[in-house]
């Protein structure tokens, strides 16, 4: 059974507490961790570095951590100007994009 998060429309600074203490809940509990971010208009690198540790986490614990859906247009356009997709892995893309190719 997967655990399920869903992220607000803000994926910023003044909502990264929330989302972090979701994560925690989530790594705490069995199972693979599912994340809805098809709502996401507007994110910040705390939203990124927020997924990133929880991957990382996930990874170490031997768990899974997928995203609903490809990432939406905001989020991959902040991944870009970060320099997340400058040279990523087959894993990041497969994460954040699905295998899809990056728009």
């Amino acid at each position: 059974m997967a655990i399920e998060l869903h992220v607000a429309s803000s994926a910023v600074m003044r909502n990264a507490a929330d989302l972090r203490q979701q994560c925690i809940d989530a790594l705490a509990e069995e199972g693979a961790i599912h994340i809805d971010i098809a709502d996401v208009t507007d994110a910040d690198l705390s939203f990124v570095q927020i997924l990133c540790a929880l991957r990382v986490s996930a990874a170490d614990a031997g768990r899974e951590v997928r995203l609903r859906t490809p990432v939406p247009a905001p989020v991959a356009a902040l991944l870009e100007r970060a320099g997340f997709l400058a040279a990523p892995t087959p894993q990041d893309l497969d994460f954040w994009f699905h295998g899809e190719a990056v728009q």
